[in-house]
């Protein structure tokens, strides 16, 4: 009867124990997931290229913030910049040097929680402040929405599509992108339940309802977000029916794209299409 009751006994810490470690896990998803650089408000960005830092109130009286370059010369358009997950504007802000010199604007913008952006961050917020950008542009900034780019890179790569399904930009360009946070969590995390996470970010069950075209990059040596999984989301939007080019990096890895030839190629092809197709357009109305 005691060893009944010993192992009854131990069970119940077991149990507890679990439940304990699960909510530590549930409670602490953002830190498994994110990792902002918090700057104070009175930081100074410095960056080669002209830029001006722009701030969003939001209902409950908190600020998101951005930052906008100016292309060089007459401006082809503007892309709209949903960076990754870890940094902030601060060391993000260098990716201007491959639009600002093409005859590109760059709107760039922090998520709530990095940089000054001081709201709490949670995944509707993410979706909620990037229609607020993308209303800052076409208001603030007089942009039409063939000449707006979105650009999403990795964590980023969410946010841009989940934008794209409520708007009519120019192009979508998806940079190491993945299917869903869950399909990417089982990556690091096989034991975690998919009901579990408080994200979902699902790329996969929203991209075949894009109206925009769709060029998706990946390295196929990605460390960080398998390169399958980028693949597989390319698939899932040939499918739906979506104008998707995918652009294989041989040799690229998570964070070092931008610095091959071939990235820098298909990107300025990707901008001057746009850029054209947009004239085009004009001219025929």
């Amino acid at each position: 009867m005691k060893i009944q009751t010993f192992m009854l006994y131990l069970l119940s810490v077991i149990f507890i124990l679990f439940l304990g470690l699960f909510g530590l896990l549930y409670s602490n998803q953002d830190k498994l997931i994110f990792f902002p650089e918090i700057l104070p408000e009175d930081f100074r960005f410095t960056f080669p290229y002209k830029f001006q830092e722009v701030s969003l109130e939001l209902e409950d009286g908190e600020k998101i913030f951005g930052l906008f370059f100016p292309a060089q010369g007459p401006s082809k358009g503007t892309v709209l910049y949903f960076h990754g997950n870890a940094g902030s504007l601060r060391s993000w802000g260098g990716a201007a040097e491959d639009f600002v010199p093409k005859g590109w604007d760059l709107l760039m913008t922090d998520y709530r929680g990095y940089g000054k952006s001081r709201a709490k961050l949670n995944e509707k917020g993410m979706y909620q402040d990037a229609e607020r950008w993308y209303e800052y542009l076409k208001t603030d900034k007089l942009k039409k929405e063939n000449e707006i780019i979105l650009y999403g890179r990795s964590i980023g790569t969410g946010v841009a599509v989940d934008l794209g399904t409520k708007t009519n930009p120019g192009q979508i360009i998806l940079e190491t992108p993945y299917t869903s946070l869950a399909d990417l969590a089982k990556e690091y995390y096989p034991f975690v339940p998919e009901w579990f996470l408080s994200y979902s970010l699902k790329s996969e069950d929203k991209i075949g309802k894009l109206r925009s075209p769709i060029t998706i990059i990946h390295g196929n040596e990605d460390e960080i977000i398998p390169f399958r999984l980028g693949k597989k989301l390319f698939k899932t939007a040939l499918e739906s029916g979506v104008k998707t080019d995918f652009l294989e990096i041989e040799g690229g890895n998570h964070n070092n794209l931008s610095l091959f030839p071939e990235y820098q190629k298909g990107l300025e092809k990707i901008l001057e299409s746009v850029h054209l197709n947009r004239k085009k357009s004009g001219s025929q109305r």
